[in-house]
């Protein structure tokens, strides 16, 4: 609930009131990963929230949990590739191989919408390396990611 709040003071230009639910999220997902630290959502809250401050290899230690907690749980899949797919140049090899299988697996699994979007808004390198994965999937599966995309240019 607090994530779509400090999204909306973000955009509205609310600082501080962004800044008291940054604080209160990272509070808040340090007490659920000391209690139940196999919470996938909550290693990405807390990669999200880290990349904020500064991408390191430590956030990337934050992303590594999430996938290891849940590698095919789509519904975290989908909100890890948005926040991932952005960063993944930045990623050690290994994790940078996560985030890529991840998006092919979805998109696989017709799992579209999601990562049609973040490839359709992906700079090119990014773009690149997410075709090198399309262009190994089956055709069915291609096929729909290409009606997707092509939902978003008109």
């Amino acid at each position: 609930m607090e994530l779509p709040l400090a999204d909306a003071d973000l955009r509205s230009g609310a600082a501080s009131e962004f800044d008291r639910h940054v604080q209160s999220l990272e509070t808040r997902t340090r007490r659920i990963l000391s209690c139940t630290p196999r919470d996938s959502f909550a290693w990405l809250v807390a990669f999200g929230l880290q990349v904020a401050h500064e991408v390191s290899a430590r956030s990337f230690d934050l992303l590594a949990a999430s996938y290891e907690t849940s590698p095919n749980e789509a519904w975290v899949g989908l909100r890890r590739i948005i926040v991932a797919i952005p960063l993944a140049l930045a990623a050690p090899e290994h994790i940078q191989r996560m985030i890529l299988d991840e998006f092919q697996n979805l998109v696989r699994h017709r799992f579209v919408e999601i990562p049609a979007r973040v490839y359709f808004n992906a700079p090119a390198e990014i773009r690149a390396l997410l075709e090198s994965r399309i262009e190994q999937l089956n055709p069915s599966s291609k096929k729909l990611f290409s009606e997707e995309l092509e939902k978003l240019r008109s």
